[in-house]
């Protein structure tokens, strides 16, 4: 009885922390979700068309407490009519995001605008402005939630006294987000970028009841490069820093690839590296490349000595890319991976 009192308050506690701090939805593998790090992201690859898939698991054995899932395609449109050093891209990108098994859910779905212009005659810098339009919904299902007044010394077999007007409390809303992102290189071997996006620039009000309860601005800061240490190997290097509020966030990074190759058409890379988190945790990370897909999969270690239930309950992420390149993409300017 005790420890099942005991759980359940850590659960109540853990919710709340996270809806006091009112953050995001965001990914360790930040590098692999593109269009929830910067809108200026949108259409930064070389290809005509890019699909990408996320998936986190934040604390599975704890009653599922979170877990989120995002999708996206975006990809250059118009290409006869923008100068032919110049892109413009189109977005789409729908997020889900699910809170104690699905009794908190947000549902977001987005649609992005960029446009890249090349700054140099041999494409070595570039720099891109995004713009990203977002609706959401959220919803709180009360059928699914256990209320204090419900335990027993046999689990929550009771009925709530609890009392809502309907089974599924439902909020909908919409937000902007924009980007700024500048890419540049040295040589046909090497790439860095700097970015900087800030979302929820309108402040959209999410309370259920309370009318005043918005979300705060988060702002997003970011950068990266890549750049050859052998003939087969490159190292990839990533940075982000975020904040929302009262909440800091700060994820740096490496990886390094090796390259195998049977055939110009036909090529794997491989992948590993490693995170780390701010006060909290390191991110081990592995990934393959062949042809036009790369999968990756990381895993969250928790170290910090004041979130005990995090160090219990830990998280795993997969990303999935896909890129439809064409013949004009193979000498075309490359963009970072990380």
């Amino acid at each position: 009885m005790m420890i099942l009192k005991r759980k359940f308050l850590v659960f109540i506690l853990s919710v709340c922390v996270y809806t006091i701090n009112a953050q995001d939805p965001h990914f360790s593998q930040f590098f692999a979700s593109p269009l929830t790090l910067n809108p200026a992201n949108t259409g930064n690859f070389t290809g005509r068309f890019r699909a990408v898939a996320n998936y986190r698991n934040q604390w599975p054995t704890f009653a599922d407490a979170y877990s989120t899932t995002t999708v996206s395609a975006d990809g250059p449109i118009l290409r006869r009519l923008i100068p032919t050093n110049d892109k413009l891209s189109v977005g789409l990108m729908m997020l889900s995001d699910k809170s104690g098994n699905g009794i908190l859910k947000e549902n977001f779905i987005a649609l992005s605008l960029s446009y890249a212009k090349q700054l140099d005659k041999k494409g070595r810098h570039t720099i891109i402005t995004g713009f990203q339009g977002i609706f959401s919904t959220m919803s709180f299902d009360e059928t699914k939630a256990d209320f204090e007044d419900e335990l027993t010394e046999s689990g929550f077999t009771l009925r709530s006294s609890e009392y809502f007007l309907t089974k599924k409390l439902g909020k909908s809303s919409a937000d902007m987000s924009a980007g700024l992102l500048y890419r540049g290189s040295t040589t046909d071997k090497n790439l860095f970028y700097i970015g900087t996006s800030v979302y929820h620039i309108l402040k959209p009000k999410v309370g259920f009841i309370d009318k005043n309860y918005f979300i705060q601005p988060r702002i997003n800061l970011q950068a990266g490069s890549y750049f050859p240490i052998g003939y087969f190997t490159t190292l990839h290097s990533s940075i982000q820093f975020q904040h929302q509020s009262s909440y800091n966030e700060i994820i740096l990074g490496s990886a390094i690839s090796y390259f195998y190759s049977t055939h110009p058409t036909n090529y794997y890379e491989f992948y590993a590296g490693l995170w780390l988190r701010n006060k909290d945790a390191i991110i081990p990370y592995v990934g393959i490349e062949w042809n036009n897909f790369r999968a990756g999969f990381s895993y969250d270690v928790n170290y910090s000595k004041t979130k005990p239930l995090s160090r219990l309950y830990q998280s795993s992420e997969f990303s999935l890319l896909y890129i439809i390149r064409g013949e004009e993409d193979v000498n075309g300017a490359q963009c970072a991976k990380f």
